[in-house]
């Protein structure tokens, strides 16, 4: 997954890009597990557009999309915000949930 900060992101919103981010912060043992579903995911599936960023880095948007906490997924489609997934419940969960943006 690539890394996004908040500049990257603010202009694929602006382009009506569609994409998932993937929230989480380095101390959070959670984020960790759901990296490591993640990265099954994208070798499962390397045309769903994952990117993935520091929470701590990007509070514009925490407090734009309203996201209460980490690890969190948000799914935009072309620019606007349709998705926000919190529970990380399985790699096949998450894949049914992020495919439909291939």
């Amino acid at each position: 997954m690539q890394e996004w900060n908040e500049q990257i992101i603010q202009r694929a919103v602006s382009e009506h890009q569609t994409f998932a981010l993937f929230f989480h912060t380095p101390l959070c043992g959670t984020c960790k597990l759901a990296r490591r579903m993640l990265e099954v995911l994208v070798q499962m599936e390397p045309a769903i557009p994952l990117k993935e960023c520091n929470a701590n880095y990007v509070p514009s948007f925490v407090q734009e999309w309203q996201i209460s906490s980490v690890p969190c997924i948000v799914v935009i489609e072309r620019g606007r915000v349709v998705r926000t997934l919190y529970a990380m419940n399985s790699v096949e969960y998450l894949l049914s949930e992020l495919r439909v943006l291939t």
